[in-house]
């Protein structure tokens, strides 16, 4: 990603408890497929639309990330590097 991408205007807008799960399940849920995960998201109230712009960043989640530095609020994200230790900006 690079460090001149601006916040997801799909999904940066949601209501905080709404995105902050989206962003939960993105980071954490392992076991569900698109389609099941895609479907919870609109069951939780996401448009069609929402729910497969998020799954876009399914992969952009599988690590932790710092604070509201992630790439659907940010763009850009800081995330752990476990090898080094430290933060990287992606």
């Amino acid at each position: 990603m690079s460090q001149n991408k601006q916040p997801d205007p799909l999904l940066s807008t949601l209501p905080e408890l709404l995105l902050a799960l989206v962003e939960d399940q993105l980071s954490n849920n392992e076991s569900s497929g698109d389609g099941e995960l895609r479907d919870y998201f609109i069951g939780c109230g996401l448009s069609r639309e929402q729910a497969e712009r998020a799954l876009e960043y399914r992969s952009a989640y599988m690590h932790m990330h710092l604070g509201a530095a992630t790439p659907i609020r940010a763009g850009a994200a800081i995330r752990f590097n476990p090898a080094s230790g430290d933060f990287d900006l992606i």
